[in-house]
């Protein structure tokens, strides 16, 4: 079986099993607000074939038509419109939901390095983590990436989120009643705010929401913490109640100072005698940072106040928010890079959720080859790594790999 033919083969039983899962779960679909208003996009098994421009008034309208046409994946307008089919210059835009888009991609995590790979389209030499802006080979410039998902980054994705939510609402003043979260199916979430407060807002409008949440142009010296102000009580100026950035950079060098060990200090960059001083203070004075400000140098400082904005801002992928005409997957449908299902998470179970169990989509077992996979997890069970093996699996585990193009059914000998 060549090439082509493999990665036919895969797509043609990832596709059959997507077409039962739809057949049999057309309720969990959970249609947006006002769908008669939205435009809704279908990504097709067929490479590179996306239907645009399409809008259903009901509910078993749009089931009707994903069981008819089985796309890999399947997406909304945060977008309101007048007339969703019509060209887009005539669509009539009446507004947008505010949404961000968390990926472990915009993140940096350690794991990437072991279970992320990239090849270089031109000679094939290959790597771990991200692609090189260059082949170290060749010198070519364009790689294909496989990206998995661990428990690591999806941790990461899952800290943002939280991030996210808690700054919308205790600085944007947005309710929990008009923040809804939903897992992505691969490596983040998507959070949506549907509010007449945020609907009619520009694009230019979201990227200044979009600086503020990324603490883009932060200026220490205006907030007033360039260099620990000394005093003996410094409670008073400068709280994790301080509202805004303030609160936000208080309460992240208390999480450094009182709370980190080590191995998590290390991994933000802090040097080592930072890292010393902080957990020789820890000892002896507690819970009380106001006397380790106080003592600090000024290099010390510096370095403590930067990880601490790093540890306040939030990674969102910025093009996403300021998009106002933007598609974003719809909830409980499938992934096609996966197989897992898109769900909403309540914001109380974020803790809790785990989406490498919760979205498990599949049940049976898939005999397939398998040309090459880093150890993953999924469905409560640890597998891999592998290379060029033969293998029956859990459906679940062998249509992630099919979606990630790492393996191809295994043919059946005729008898």
């Amino acid at each position: 079986m060549n090439n082509e033919a493999k990665h036919r083969a895969g797509r043609n039983m990832v596709k059959a099993r997507f077409h039962e899962y739809y057949r049999r779960n057309r309720e969990n679909i959970t249609p947006p607000k006002s769908m008669g208003q939205r435009e809704f996009g279908f990504l097709l098994f067929v490479e590179g074939v996306m239907l645009r421009h399409k809008s259903f008034n009901q509910p078993s309208e749009l089931g009707k038509f994903i069981e008819a046409t089985v796309p890999s994946d399947i997406y909304y307008s945060a977008a309101y419109y007048m007339d969703p089919e019509a060209p887009m210059d005539r669509k009539g835009w009446t507004g947008s939901d505010l949404i961000f888009d968390i990926d472990a991609d915009h993140i940096e995590t350690e794991c990437k390095k072991i279970h992320d790979r990239w090849r270089c389209d031109a000679c094939g030499t290959s790597g771990g983590g991200k692609p090189p802006m260059i082949c170290p080979k060749c010198k070519g410039q364009r790689f294909t990436e496989t990206t998995w998902m661990c428990r690591e980054c999806l941790e990461e994705a899952k800290i943002e989120a939280s991030k996210l939510i808690d700054l919308l609402i205790r600085d944007f003043g947005v309710n929990h009643e008009e923040v809804n979260l939903n897992f992505s199916g691969h490596r983040g979430y998507h959070i949506h705010v549907e509010s007449e407060v945020f609907k009619n807002l520009g694009s230019d409008e979201r990227k200044e929401i979009v600086d503020y949440l990324t603490g883009l142009g932060l200026d220490l010296k205006l907030l007033n913490l360039s260099y620990p102000p000394g005093e003996s009580d410094i409670s008073g100026k400068f709280t994790v109640h301080d509202p805004g950035w303030r609160g936000r950079i208080a309460r992240s060098i208390e999480e450094i100072i009182l709370r980190m060990d080590r191995e998590p200090l290390g991994k933000l960059g802090l040097r080592r005698e930072v890292i010393e001083s902080i957990i020789e203070y820890r000892k002896n004075i507690g819970k009380d940072i106001s006397e380790f400000i106080k003592d600090v140098d000024r290099k010390t400082w510096r370095q403590i106040i930067h990880k601490a904005v790093t540890l306040a801002k939030v990674n969102i992928d910025t093009v996403v928010t300021t998009d106002i005409h933007r598609l974003i997957r719809l909830p409980g449908t499938l992934n096609g890079k996966t197989g897992l299902k898109a769900s909403k998470v309540n914001v109380k179970d974020l803790p809790r959720f785990d989406p490498l169990k919760e979205t498990v989509a599949f049940e049976g077992e898939e005999r397939i080859h398998i040309e090459e996979a880093p150890r993953f997890e999924i469905g409560g069970e640890e597998y891999g790594p592998f290379k060029d093996v033969d293998e029956t699996l859990p459906a679940h585990a062998a249509i992630l790999l099919l979606c990630k193009g790492s393996a191809y059914p295994v043919v059946k000998p005729i008898v």
